[in-house]
């Protein structure tokens, strides 16, 4: 799943990525995962400007649009 999801990632050019790397907290992610036994854990964060407007709080499509088709295509990989 981790490849997939990299593929997928370096597919775009938008956002930044990491994979495996460290993280502020991860506590689910590292205490569940368990890939040996088919058990996968993946963290995904994101700024809130991907989104929204930050100081009104308001939903911006035309900001979310792009980022929208880009978690449709990482949910496909993760569960190919």
């Amino acid at each position: 799943m981790t490849a997939r999801i990299d593929t997928c990632l370096r597919a775009q050019s938008t956002y930044t990525h990491v994979i495996n790397g460290r993280f502020k907290g991860g506590y689910i992610t590292r205490h569940y995962a368990d890939p040996a036994r088919g058990i996968e854990a993946v963290q995904l964060e994101m700024a809130q400007c991907t989104y929204m407007d930050e100081d009104s709080f308001a939903w911006r499509d035309d900001l979310a649009r792009p980022v929208q088709s880009i978690l449709h295509a990482l949910l496909a990989a993760a569960l190919a």
